[in-house]
C-alpha cells in the first residue's frame, strides 16, 4: 500500500458525517458528567451514538435494498434512543439546557436525513421494479 488515502462510500454520506459530529459533541459532554452517571447515562448515550454511525456504515455496504433499509432503520432507532439519556442527564443537572437542545437538534437532523435516505433506497428499488422514477 502506498500513501494513498482510502475512503469508504459511507464516509461521503452527509448523515454519517453528522453522526460523527454528534458523537464528538456527546463524548465531550459525557467527559464532564459526574462519575456516578458514567455506567448508566453515559454508557447508554455513547453506545447509542456509536450505533448510529456503525449502522449507517454497515447498511451502505449491503447489496440488497432490504438489508440497506434494515440497517438504516437501526441507525434511526439508535438516534431516537439518544433522546431519553440526554433528557435524563439534563434533568439530573449533568447537561445544560443549551447542551440538551444541541443534542436534540443533532438527533432531529440525523433522523430526517435517515428517513430521506431510506425513502431514496426504497424509491430507487421501486424504479428498478416498475421502470418508473418517482
Amino acid at each position: 500500500m502506498s500513501g494513498e488515502k482510502i475512503t469508504f462510500d459511507f464516509e461521503k454520506l452527509k448523515v454519517y458525517q453528522q453522526a460523527l459530529d454528534f458523537a464528538d459533541f456527546v463524548f465531550g459532554a459525557c467527559k464532564r458528567m459526574a462519575i456516578n452517571y458514567q455506567s448508566s447515562i453515559v454508557d447508554q448515550l455513547q453506545r447509542s451514538i456509536v450505533s448510529i454511525a456503525n449502522n449507517i456504515a454497515e447498511g451502505s455496504g449491503k447489496l440488497s435494498y432490504r438489508e440497506k433499509i434494515k440497517y438504516f432503520s437501526y441507525a434511526l432507532d439508535s438516534a431516537k434512543e439518544c433522546i431519553p439519556p440526554l433528557t435524563i442527564a439534563w434533568r439530573q443537572k449533568q447537561l445544560t439546557e443549551e447542551e440538551r437542545e444541541k443534542g436534540r437538534r443533532y438527533c432531529a437532523s440525523i433522523c430526517k436525513m435517515l428517513v430521506k435516505l431510506i425513502q431514496y433506497v426504497e424509491s430507487k428499488e421501486l424504479s428498478k421494479v416498475t421502470g418508473k422514477t418517482l
